[in-house]
């Protein structure tokens, strides 16, 4: 079984979307699995679904892979996270694109 996080307005597709609870949405695993076919097993439209996908607490892709007992988190196009960078693999040392830490 996969549990599905959904966010902001994908939270109509879990069972309980009270926005003051958590709004979890099981989804039997398949071999082959893929982000994008869970997704498309809920009745998400791709057009919905933002650029911020977390399986099992890290960035991931619609192609991303899934297993059984995977935690998947999706959020809709229009809550964007300030930090992506964050999420995103980090060039090697040296390299002048590398993104700069925030200051604090």
């Amino acid at each position: 079984m996969i549990r599905v996080h959904l966010y902001g307005k994908l939270r109509r597709f879990a069972d309980n979307s009270n926005p003051t609870s958590q709004s979890v949405a099981p989804v039997p695993w398949q071999p082959g699995d893929t982000v994008a076919r869970i997704v498309e097993r809920l009745g998400v439209l791709l057009t919905e679904l933002g650029s911020n996908i977390f399986l099992n607490g890290r960035y991931a892709n619609l192609e991303s892979p899934v297993q059984d007992g995977d935690r998947l988190g999706l959020f809709p196009d229009d809550m964007q996270l300030l930090y992506k960078w964050y999420f995103a693999p980090k060039p090697s040392t040296g390299d002048p694109t590398r993104s700069k830490e925030p200051e604090k």
